[in-house]
Parts: structure tokens; sequence; C-alpha cells
């Protein structure tokens, strides 16, 4: 993967300079509207009466738009993607926002934008208990299934995943800091981690569905660090001196689960494009707890998984084929 540059990192210094620049005039006009009301106008127009209203308007879009590309910009370096082709992924996951307690958002929260965004948060976050379970899987191979349980349910928390994203910068690039007043600190992780998810699953898309060069990216990125520091604090995380043919299978287990999982919301994340992610969990749900898996089905994938070299788009092919299309649309009738 590319790593930032010092051309890279002084173009992203200058976007974020721009980016608060706007952002403080902004704040600036909102605080006059909350202080002052429809007579803020008086702060900002000469000529109430003219047809200010109309100008004004396709000036705010023009900033609001070039205040979205430099974000979006300076997330690309950010990340290590500096040519990020799939920017609507990226828009789409800086979308949210965390003050919702701000009534003027209400609407937001049913609008097509937030439905996006939820949808490409709950991709990201399957993928990213796949890449965390087969990462534990396959770099630490005498590592019993509590273990990697336990080390991916602190790795998947919300609190983690806004560390990854702090140090991404993303709530500084986007100027996400957190309002006291409106979100507690852990509204605010919840809020950050889930973006994190939402990033993540465009860096997925970007790489056309492949797990291998996005899981490389969150490997060497923040998983390797991250599993080693919890390793090296627990010792009770420590590898056994043999894995009996028993765990052996339950090892298979848990990874075929999270393989599982992160296939079904694959497909159906594309299958319905329109379902929102609590549709599309619901979905999910139906489906793995259908009775078209034969006995010990996760165990066999993560077995199938492993034949095909960890190859997740050949496992997904041929789990889809065999096993999901046809009782997806069964459902759909």
């Amino acid at each position: 993967m590319n790593t930032m540059t010092a051309k890279g990192t002084s173009a992203v210094q200058e976007n974020l300079v721009k980016v608060f620049e706007k952002l403080e005039a902004a704040r600036k006009m909102q605080d006059g509207w909350m202080n002052h009301g429809l007579d803020f106008v008086d702060l900002y127009v000469e000529d109430v009466g003219g047809d200010w209203l109309e100008k004004w308007g396709k000036a705010e879009k023009l900033e609001f738009d070039t205040i979205r590309s430099v974000e979006v910009d300076a997330v690309k370096v950010a990340l290590g993607f500096p040519n990020f082709q799939k920017t609507k992924l990226l828009e789409i996951a800086l979308t949210h926002r965390c003050d919702t307690n701000d009534s003027r958002l209400a609407s937001f929260e049913s609008s097509v934008g937030h439905v996006k965004y939820k949808r490409l948060a709950l991709l990201g976050s399957a993928i990213f208990g796949a890449v965390v379970t087969d990462y534990l899987y396959r770099k630490y191979p005498r590592l019993d299934r509590d273990c990697i349980s336990l080390l991916k349910s602190r790795l998947v928390d919300k609190k983690k995943l806004s560390e990854f994203a702090i140090s991404l910068n993303l709530q500084v690039i986007t100027g996400r800091g957190a309002n006291g007043k409106q979100t507690d600190k852990s509204e605010y992780k919840r809020f950050m981690g889930e973006t994190f998810e939402a990033v993540f699953g465009a860096i997925y898309l970007e790489c056309d569905r492949d797990f291998n060069p996005a899981g490389e990216w969150l490997i060497q990125r923040f998983l390797e660090q991250a599993v080693s520091q919890n390793i090296s604090q627990k010792s009770y995380l420590i590898e056994s001196p043999q894995i009996s043919p028993e765990s052996a299978v339950k090892r298979r287990g848990s990874l075929g689960a999270d393989i599982l999982d992160a296939i079904a919301i694959d497909y159906l994340y594309h299958r319905f494009p329109s379902h929102n992610a609590s549709q599309l969990t619901h979905c999910k749900n139906i489906l793995v707890s259908q009775d078209i898996f034969p006995k010990d089905f996760q165990a066999k994938l993560g077995s199938q998984y492993l034949e095909l070299g960890s190859n997740f788009s050949r496992t997904r092919d041929w789990l889809v084929d065999n096993f999901i299309k046809t009782t997806v649309e069964e459902l759909v009738e």
C-alpha cells in the first residue's frame, strides 16, 4: 500500500487549513442564527430586501461542495489511497453527524444519505470482523477459539475502532470533534467507531470486493500492532503448546462463522441496494438460521475457505452459488 509521503502530508495540512477556515465561517453564521433568529441576516446582508437569498443559496452550495471535496481529498491521503476512485463512497462514509440531539438534523435520520451510511458501516463491520478472525487464525495457529473470540471482541469494540479513526485524524479532517453539550464520550466513541467501519466498507468496495488488499491495509495499519499489544499484556492469551483435534475444529468453526457472516452481508448489500441496515441484518439472521446448511457447516466452511487458499472471493462464489442465492430468492418470493 502507498504510504503517506512528505508531499501528501503537506497536502493534508493545506487542506486542513482550508477546511478549518470554512468551518469557522459556517460556525459563526450558525451562532448568529441561534442567537438572533432570522434577524441574523442583518449581520451578513446589506440589501435585505434584494435577491440575496437566491444568490446566497447558490454560494452556500458551492461552499459546501468545496468543503466536502477538501475533506474527501484529505481523507484519501490520510488513508494512504491518494488515487481512491470511488469518491462517492467516502462522501457517504463521512456523511453522518454525531450531534444527533440537534432537532434540525432529525430528518437526516430517515434520509437517503443516512441509510447509505448505515449500510456501508454494516458492510465494513462484517468484512472487518472476518479480516480480524482470519488474521488471528493464520497468525496464531495454536491460539484456541476462546482466545480468538476474546481478542476479536476487543478489536471490533467501538472504543478501539474510534482509536483507529482518530489515529487517521478523521475527527480533525472532517471537523467532527466531540461537542460536550451534545454528545457524551461513549456516544462519540461509538460514532467515530462507526465512521471507521463505514470508511473501511468504502475501502473494501474500492478494492472491488477483494478481501486481500482491503485486509492487508487493515492489518498493516492497525491490526498487527493492536493484536501484539493485547497478547503481550494478557498472559492468558499465550498460545497452547499443542492444539487438540477438537480444538482445531472449533477454531475452524470460528473462522467459518465470520466468513459466513461477511459473505452473507456482502451478498445482501449488493442484492438489495434499497434495504436499510436493519433490514439487511434481519435478512442475514434469517439466512444463517435456515436449514440449508448441513450440520457443523461453520467448521466445514472454514475448511473450505482454507482449501481454497484463504481466497475470500472464491469462497464467496462457492457459497453463493451452492447455498445463498437460491435461498434468498425463495425468501423473496
